[in-house]
């Protein structure tokens, strides 16, 4: 196997690592959220100046979370088009291939944007109750979006070769 390939698969590796601690990482705030909700806090509530850094705070990791998933889907693509320049493959297997990589890149962005949508939510119920409060998740949101741009503008999508 070529060097270079190998380096594809490690990094390929690390992400997909990445990309399941994002998955756990979801479902912990996802579970802190909603025990706040409850009133069930692990912290005591607070102060309501917070709200604002952790508006920064959270569409910075949104925008850390689409550039992921932006790098993750370019090594899924990577993935897509050499098993797809495969002559040996039916019509079939390369549709069931081009499926998969659709599938992992969806799988990949939900992963990435969670965990910043879901620290929001958590954040809601931490921080003193007000409308900046309410809105953390939607600065997550934004800060995805922006990510997903930035992310097109500098990885461009890569085609078959």
């Amino acid at each position: 196997m070529p060097a270079a390939r190998l380096r594809r698969l490690r990094r390929l590796r690390r992400l997909q690592s990445v990309q399941s601690a994002a998955v756990a990482a979801s479902v912990v705030f996802v579970i802190l959220g909603f025990l706040a909700s409850l009133d069930l806090r692990l912290l005591p509530v607070g102060p309501p100046w917070l709200a604002w850094p952790a508006h920064l705070l959270l569409a910075l990791l949104g925008a850390a979370g689409a550039l992921a998933a932006a790098l993750r889907g370019r090594d899924v693509d990577r993935w897509r088009w050499e098993t797809v320049a495969d002559p040996l493959l039916t019509s079939g297997e390369r549709e069931e291939a081009h499926r998969e990589a659709e599938r992992q890149r969806r799988h990949a962005g939900i992963a990435f944007l969670a965990v910043p949508v879901f620290l929001g939510y958590w954040l809601v119920y931490q921080l003193a109750d007000e409308l900046a409060t309410w809105l953390l998740p939607a600065s997550a949101l934004a800060g995805f979006a922006l990510g997903l741009l930035a992310a097109g503008r500098w990885l461009p999508e890569e085609g078959p070769s």
